[in-house]
């Protein structure tokens, strides 16, 4: 093992198979960062990419209201072999946090949700399968900045720890994971209705998406009916209304082997470093509960949206609904895994 293997933990990426789906694009309807070798690479080619600055960092542009990234035509990149690396590297996404952490964003239609079923530890399953070259790409950013940035948020985390401790508030992540992996917390009544996404007037680049076959992907996007389901173009903007379906106020019934299956996805979710630092910061303001029982209650959350995207989805689709099948439930954490990553933590992100 090198030292870059040794510095991050790749135990959440084990078992997994992944297989990119050519005609998705889902992860191409963002601005990915650009380093300036990559910038260089990618002025090379035609036609002309555009760039925007933003916090000390440099972006390929995405088309207006909620389009795609300007390399992407016909669902394909135009610039493959030159791409940025959040394209080369997605779905592995690295915490950096007390420690390099990898993960799989689950939303992506070419990872297989199988392994959620597995109860074995992660780090006795199988090496992971399809993910190479983005591992590679992963290896080679671990650079000398890594040690100073996990200093920097080993830092943030330890002004948060002395002040839970001091309200004997604190207890330690893997006695968190110890407690709960033998009874993984799962959504009841109390946690119905689930927040809103975003409105569609708030941005189409702010709300949760999701694939399912169509020329471009699905949002979901709040609103005083229910939640609007929209399809968007690759060239921005909406391309159809699929329809408004007002989200579960109450638990809907769940077959039992879509049970198991959230019961997996939360189980994965725990395992994340992740959940730990968005969740920690917003203790400290709250001035009140443990970390077992603020853990526990964010799980919950994360169930009652999957479901409640699950239920969603199945009804823009026309599906079935009652009870939800483990393949709807698969959609809702579709509908939902990449959402869920993208919050603020006293961490950061390779």
């Amino acid at each position: 093992m090198t030292e870059d293997e040794d510095l991050l933990d790749t135990n959440l990426l084990r078992g997994f198979r992944y297989a990119c789906r050519p005609d998705c694009g889902l992860c191409c309807f963002a601005e990915p960062r650009v380093y300036p070798s990559e910038r260089a690479r990618l002025l090379r080619i035609a036609p002309v990419p555009e760039f925007v600055e933003g916090g000390g960092a440099t972006y390929l542009r995405a088309r207006p209201e909620g389009g795609a990234c300007g390399l992407l035509v016909d669902l394909r990149c135009s610039a493959h072999g030159a791409r940025p690396h959040p394209c080369r590297e997605f779905p592995i996404h690295v915490h950096l946090g007390h420690r390099l952490q990898a993960s799989l964003v689950l939303s992506c239609p070419g990872v297989g949700l199988e392994e959620l079923g597995d109860a074995r530890p992660f780090d006795v399953r199988e090496d992971p399968v399809g993910l190479d070259a983005e591992m590679a790409s992963v290896l080679g950013r671990i650079e000398s900045a890594s040690p100073r940035r996990l200093r920097e948020a080993g830092r943030r985390r330890a002004r948060l720890v002395r002040t839970l401790e001091r309200a004997g508030r604190w207890v330690e992540e893997e006695e968190v994971r110890a407690e709960l992996r033998g009874a993984i917390p799962f959504p009841g009544t109390v946690d119905y209705p689930v927040e809103d996404p975003p409105s569609a007037d708030d941005g189409l680049e702010l709300l949760p998406l999701y694939f399912d076959g169509r020329s471009g992907p699905v949002a979901l996007a709040g609103g005083l009916g229910g939640w609007e389901a929209l399809e968007l173009r690759s060239s921005g903007g909406v391309a159809r209304h699929l329809g408004a379906i007002p989200p579960p106020s109450v638990p809907p019934r769940i077959a039992r082997e879509g049970e198991a299956l959230l019961r997996g996805y939360l189980a994965y979710f725990l395992e994340r470093d992740l959940l730990f630092a968005s969740v920690v910061p917003r203790m400290v303001e709250a001035e009140e509960g443990s970390v077992t029982e603020w853990i526990e209650e964010e799980l919950r959350r994360i169930g009652a949206t999957v479901v409640s995207r699950a239920l969603v989805r199945a009804k823009v689709s026309g599906g079935g609904i009652n009870p939800l099948t483990s393949a709807e439930i698969a959609d809702g954490i579709r509908a939902t895994d990449q959402d869920l990553m993208d919050v603020p933590t006293w961490g950061d992100r390779l």
